[in-house]
């Protein structure tokens, strides 16, 4: 597809902030017109071009932005995303510019679950270039949805978010964040949350998990059973994600 108009508005808002620093997440803030903390720190929502691209979900201009770094009309840098010469260039005199589609490089038979798995490889790739994730826009791809879901919460345990603060922000009961993390780790993904278990859990208590667990295989419904009033299940859940890590 032509993203020529996307690209004009990621570069419009970029030329409008005279270098100011800007990370990828605020920069999307930015153009789908979400007051998240760090737009209005910054006081991007009085910009011009504020909003300009609203019509488009966060993961589009994720797609537009790498692409476009790609390309070489834009560049990462330790203060952030700046425009290139290419990119002044594109910005006076637009052309075309076709948005690379994920589903084609799985091939035209490429089944959701690769495309799910492509996005999120993305995220793992760019998760140091975020910041605070904003709410997911509503969506009638399931395959979207879940996928943004994933990669904002990469994004979150990247920066050592506590994941109850997280919940709360995205709107989600933590059984969902739980089911969202047992997920990625079913795919393989590797993350340590022992930052926030370490929170919740008491080194003692934790030992007493991994014992029990050791002696299960991981069991959580077992553990469940077993410590039943001595724990909460979303605690239970939480020791066997850092178990044997």
């Amino acid at each position: 597809m032509d993203a020529k108009e996307s690209l004009k508005n990621v570069l419009d808002i970029l030329h409008e902030l005279k270098k100011q620093n800007i990370t990828k997440q605020t920069l999307i803030d930015a153009l789908r017109g979400v007051e998240s903390r760090a737009v209005l720190e910054l006081g991007l929502e009085s910009l011009e071009f504020f909003g300009c691209g609203d019509k488009r979900e966060e993961l589009h201009y994720t797609m537009v932005i790498d692409q476009a770094t790609e390309e070489k009309y834009l560049k990462f840098s330790d203060s952030g995303i700046s425009i290139t010469p290419k990119g002044e260039r594109f910005r006076k005199a637009p052309t075309a510019f076709v948005l690379k589609d994920d589903s084609e490089e799985n091939g035209p038979d490429g089944s959701e679950e690769a495309l799910l798995d492509s996005l999120v490889e993305k995220a793992l790739n760019d998760k140091t270039e975020e910041e605070d994730p904003s709410l997911i826009p509503a969506t009638p791809n399931p395959a979207t949805a879940r996928s943004q879901q994933m990669i904002h919460l990469i994004q979150a345990i990247d920066r050592k978010i506590p994941l109850d603060d997280y919940a709360e922000q995205m709107q989600l009961d933590f059984d969902e964040v739980l089911d969202t993390l047992d997920a990625l780790v079913r795919r393989g993904t590797q993350l340590d949350i022992s930052y926030f278990v370490d929170e919740v859990l008491e080194k003692d208590c934790q030992d007493e998990l991994f014992d029990y667990f050791d002696e299960v295989d991981g069991d959580v419904e077992k553990a469940t059973e077993e410590f039943y009033g001595v724990y909460q299940p979303e605690e239970i859940r939480l020791a066997r994600f850092v178990w044997k890590k």
